[in-house]
């Protein structure tokens, strides 16, 4: 199914008219009901509510689910919604007000008092440690673990479950990091936020002037090792001469705006870069646009390489439209005659930590 604008107005229409008929319902059943509605027009959207209607207002959130690809979607959803008189409509699930919290299911309960959090850095994520303090039945083990999931979900967010959070591993009283500093659930929202600005750097802010590079000399389509370390011999014993050299340069002061959510937008300008004078021409423009960018802190460059008679820019900008205009003018000029333009929703910033990984 093709999400179009006049899905979003048919939808918006049509809730309008039902919904005032839900009221009576549980919030279960208005929940099911909006829904199955909701079905009808988008694929992998839901609608979730933060508080029963009826009480002084109530958030309607349009949640994708934990899908980073759907998040967009779920913004455009969310923002076309019209004025509603009981409702506050927002897109993805935020933070729960109330952390300390139950959840039951087929006749189990734990609370978030019950999952215990170590957090360790994860490339440029924050990977989590959790241990069940509470006793599991024989045989229900996985429905707990996923029990703690869906907590994990409510206590830090949609987006920083999905964006910030990397890998997520369960561990018990024998495997456990005795060393390691556990936090209950229930209290992880200003741990987290701590560990993310103090230990990983994440001030938020731009980085002042041209900031601190660093360097990698790479090779690409080469053989590697089970540790990813380049090989001499292929599987076959040759030697090696398909692999491709490629040199990247990285803006470790990018660091500090990360994942912030209004940088979402990967913005690449790629250039064919024959000879030295198209290199230094080439770099120069990007220079200039990544001038142009960050004096309106509309947008940071974070790389640059070269490879394949090809230099390219990475850019992190919030708003790709008034990206493109502010560039508009340096990219009309001879030297951006070979200029490839590409952008991609990448909020967890993975193209900058597949390179800036390396230098942690």
């Amino acid at each position: 199914m093709t999400s179009t604008a006049a899905n979003t107005t048919a939808f918006w229409t049509a809730f309008a008219a039902q919904e005032p008929h839900w009221l009576d319902l549980s919030p279960g059943d208005w929940v099911e009901h909006a829904n199955a509605l909701l079905d009808t027009h988008v694929e992998g959207l839901g609608l979730e509510l933060q508080t029963q209607p009826g009480q002084g207002g109530v958030d309607l959130i349009v949640t994708a689910h934990g899908s980073i690809d759907q998040f967009p979607l779920a913004a455009q959803w969310a923002a076309a919604a019209p004025q509603l008189p009981t409702y506050r409509v927002s897109a993805l699930r935020p933070r729960s007000t109330e952390p300390d919290f139950p959840l039951g299911m087929e006749g189990f309960e734990m609370s978030t008092t019950d999952v215990l959090v170590a957090l360790q850095q994860d490339g440029g994520q924050v990977a989590l440690e959790l241990r069940l303090t509470c006793a599991v039945p024989a045989g229900f083990e996985e429905h707990a673990q996923h029990m703690a999931f869906i907590m994990v979900d409510h206590v830090l967010g949609e987006y920083d479950f999905a964006v910030k959070v990397g890998a997520v591993d369960f561990v018990d009283e024998a495997t456990h990091d005795r060393d390691a500093t556990w936090t209950p659930l229930a209290d992880l929202p200003p741990v987290f936020d701590a560990y993310w600005l103090h230990t990983l750097g994440r001030t938020g802010l731009f980085p002042q002037g041209d900031g601190a590079w660093d360097g990698l000399e790479l090779q690409f389509d080469c053989a590697v090792d089970d540790d990813g370390n380049a090989v001499e011999e292929d599987e076959d014993g040759g030697d090696g001469e398909g692999a491709e050299p490629g040199a990247v340069m990285i803006n470790t002061s990018a660091n500090a705006v990360a994942m912030r959510a209004d940088l979402a937008c990967a913005l690449t300008l790629d250039l064919a870069v024959p000879d030295a004078a198209a290199l230094a021409a080439a770099q120069a423009l990007h220079e200039q646009a990544a001038t142009l960018l960050q004096l309106p802190q509309l947008g940071i460059l974070v790389l640059t390489l070269v490879r394949a008679g090809r230099r390219q820019a990475l850019y992190y900008v919030s708003d790709e439209k008034l990206a493109r205009q502010t560039l508009a003018p340096l990219l009309l000029r001879e030297e951006a005659e070979s200029l490839e333009v590409k952008s991609r929703y990448d909020p967890a910033w993975t193209g900058y930590f597949e390179y800036a990984a390396y230098l942690m």
